[in-house]
This record gives structure tokens, C-alpha cells and sequence, in this order.
């Protein structure tokens, strides 16, 4: 009651939730675009043969990914080094946040290229 946290106001914009949630949530939703869009197009991609949309969408859903990434390595570099992460005050639960939006973004990053591998070695019109 009344207490005070260590909170500056350089790093109030890091603990807000939107750049935390958004490193967090960024990599399954572009995961879901590229699942979605690639299989959506497939007929169309070979209707017309632009083979060349299907890297597209995988490389914008690798794009998105990369940015939630440097949102929450900003994020992670903008609260303390020192501070735990199994806390519960604001600046240690913004660092697991982050840090949690960066192995979301690492894994689903890995799932979005292991998705594209069958474009790159199998004909998407056979």
C-alpha cells in the first residue's frame, strides 16, 4: 500500500503491454498468415504461374516475425540486466515477458521456414 517501484520514465514505455504482447503473439499469428495464405494461393499460384508468390508470403511472415523480435529485444534491453525474471514487480515481469517474446519469435520463426521447405524442394502444381 503506497509502495513505490524503480520505474523511470525511459523505461515506462517498455513496460506497458502492447510492445511486450506484441513480441509475444506476433510470431503465432504471422505463423497462421503464412499457413493460411500459402495454401489459400496454391491454386491460384498455378492457374497463372507466379511461383514466385509463395516465397513472398513466407518471407513477409519471416518480416513480421523479425520485427517482433527486435521489439522485444528492446524491450528486454530496456529493463534491467540485473533484475530476475521470477518476480513480481513490473520491470521483472516486462523482462520474462521479453524474454518469452523472443523465444516465441525464434521458434515460430523455425516453424514458418519449416513450412516453406516443401515449396522450395517440391513443385506446389504436381
Amino acid at each position: 500500500m503506497g509502495a513505490q517501484t524503480a520505474v523511470d520514465a525511459s523505461a515506462v514505455r517498455w513496460l506497458t503491454p502492447l510492445p511486450l504482447w506484441t513480441g509475444i503473439l506476433a510470431g503465432p499469428i504471422a505463423w497462421a498468415f503464412d499457413l493460411m495464405a500459402s495454401y489459400g494461393v496454391v491454386k491460384w499460384v498455378c492457374h497463372t504461374q507466379r511461383y514466385g508468390v509463395l516465397p513472398l508470403i513466407t518471407t513477409a511472415s519471416l518480416v513480421i516475425v523479425m520485427a517482433a523480435a527486435a521489439i522485444s529485444w528492446t524491450a528486454l534491453m530496456r529493463t534491467a540486466n540485473d533484475v530476475p525474471t521470477d518476480g513480481g514487480r513490473p520491470r521483472q515481469r516486462a523482462r520474462f515477458m521479453a524474454v518469452l517474446g523472443l523465444a516465441s519469435c525464434a521458434l515460430f520463426a523455425l516453424q514458418i521456414i519449416a513450412g516453406a521447405i516443401p515449396h522450395w524442394v517440391l513443385d506446389a502444381c504436381q
